[in-house]
């Protein structure tokens, strides 16, 4: 009888584990389409066999645990590349808009403007009292200070709309950072004993990781019993045990244009640490690339035509009379503009005394000379002078040198874009290729294991017949 019993008791551990193995297979099925699910696999042991009279005899099968297909490093290739794409894409995201600023199919470009303004300034020279004249040089004076304006406010723009963006980054960070907080507790409580495995819980930590590293450049590892540790950019500690620091968006005061610094804040007495300046990777670091570096140098040689223009022809200005009430006056300025570099754009305009009579233009050196054209003659030579970029460039190669490096920027980051999506392609097919779901080999499983539990039942159905057989001989 103890034999028989045995005997089935090792059918009965067979159906156990073929059920198991029927259990993994529709798992697998159900989550073929989950983002971030690997693949599961029943890993079977058989049991140490027992000693019966001199022979050792089998005692069946155990499950001894359920694990994931996964591959540790394959996952951290992954993840250094999808901080490299997040800053790439993140780049080429923020930049694409700020093209449209300088499109000539959008809007009439600064290059234009300072043509037809010289073009109004060539047709004063040749007929110097006509006020038709003189009031479409006033026009293009006008056209041009709006589109210097208007370059100046879309790029400031930019640059708050891309300020803005950065709050939302924070927040999904910080609320990644809590999730793997949470999950390290809950893999801790069900990988009590060292053969468990909590595949579903380390999957979705796995996939926490992976988006958190499209955001920032971060390093983990797993420490203590399973869990992971996270630390970010300056060494700051991300993630320990159950315990998480945030991330936060705040107001730099030393910033004269209010933009943000990005902290990580441990929630404690503890001061935040500013880590604008030592992100290097990922989405964060490409928006501040382009918020910091990019659109500054851009407003500044944007300010720096309006400032050069305005105060060069402004002292040309000032040394010429004009016509009708104005012909006996001089030392009037064409342009009104700050001395300040940093806001000559937003600052520059016409003159009030030009705004209200276009007679105050002063084209002439002499007084009472109507005819006299010294004076406009002169600022027509300035279209022609090298005065920008530390007397390197004209107006017009100016805004040409500035239009066209921009240009190869986004170019460039467009290519890394295209390099860095391959290689992540790459990697997520290997990494599919290994933990992904193949509806073909679960249905073969499937199969196998239906196989194998009539094979037990059968084995549970016949010792069944025996004991029946030793209960008939009693009788």
């Amino acid at each position: 009888m103890g034999g028989l019993k045995h005997t089935l008791n090792i059918g009965a551990e067979s159906l156990y584990a073929t059920r198991q193995g029927v259990d993994t297979a529709g798992h697998n099925i159900a989550n073929a389409n989950t983002e971030g699910f690997s693949r599961q696999r029943i890993n079977l042991e058989q049991r140490t066999p027992l000693e019966t009279r001199n022979v050792l005899i089998g005692n069946g099968v155990f499950v001894k645990n359920i694990t994931r297909a996964h591959d540790q490093f394959l996952e951290k290739q992954l993840n250094l590349s999808n901080q490299d794409m997040g800053r790439s894409s993140a780049m080429a995201e923020v930049m694409r808009p700020v093209e449209e600023v300088y499109s000539p199919q959008l809007n009439a470009s600064v290059s234009e403007e300072i043509n037809d303004f010289f073009s109004a300034l060539q047709d004063l020279s040749n007929f110097p009292e006509e006020l038709i004249v003189r009031t479409n040089v006033k026009e293009s004076a006008e056209s041009l200070t709006n589109t210097l304006k208007r370059v100046d406010m879309s790029l400031k723009r930019h640059r708050l709309d891309i300020n803005d963006r950065l709050e939302g980054e924070a927040k999904e960070v910080s609320a990644a950072l809590a999730s793997i907080a949470s999950l390290n507790i809950a893999i801790k409580t069900m990988e009590t004993g060292n053969e468990k495995e909590a595949s579903d819980l380390l999957d979705k930590q796995d996939l926490l990781l992976r988006q958190l590293t499209e955001k920032l450049d971060i390093n983990y590892y797993r420490g203590d019993q399973g869990m992971v540790v996270v630390r970010g950019p300056k060494e700051t500690l991300l993630v320990d045990r159950g315990h998480h620091a945030s991330m936060q968006i705040r107001k730099d005061v030393s910033d004269p244009d209010g933009m943000s610094e990005v902290m990580i804040n441990y929630g404690s007495a503890d001061r935040p640490v500013v880590i604008n300046d030592a992100i290097k990777k990922g989405r964060i670091a490409g928006l501040l690339e382009v918020r910091d570096k990019v659109l500054p140098a851009l407003i500044r040689k944007n300010n720096e035509t309006a400032f050069v223009l305005g105060h060069s022809f402004n002292a040309l200005h000032r040394k010429g009379f004009g016509i009708a009430s104005f012909k006996e006056s001089t030392g009037r300025d064409f342009f009104q503009v700050s001395d300040r570099l940093d806001i000559a754009a937003e600052s520059l305009d016409i003159d009030s005394f030009i705004r209200e009579d276009v007679a105050a233009i002063s084209a002439a050196v002499s007084p009472s000379a109507p005819g006299d054209n010294v004076i406009v003659n002169e600022m027509l030579r300035l279209k022609e002078r090298r005065m920008m970029s530390g007397g390197d460039e004209t107006f017009n190669e100016h805004y040409a040198n500035t239009v066209g490096l921009f240009g190869l920027e986004l170019v460039r980051a467009e290519h890394v874009l295209e390099a860095d999506t391959a290689l992540n392609n790459d990697l997520i097919s290997r990494h599919d290729s290994l933990k992904g779901v193949s509806m073909d080999e679960e249905a073969i499983n499937l199969m196998k294991w239906q196989a194998n539990y009539t094979a037990s039942s059968r084995v549970i159905t016949t010792v069944d017949e025996m004991f029946d057989t030793l209960l008939s001989l009693k009788r």
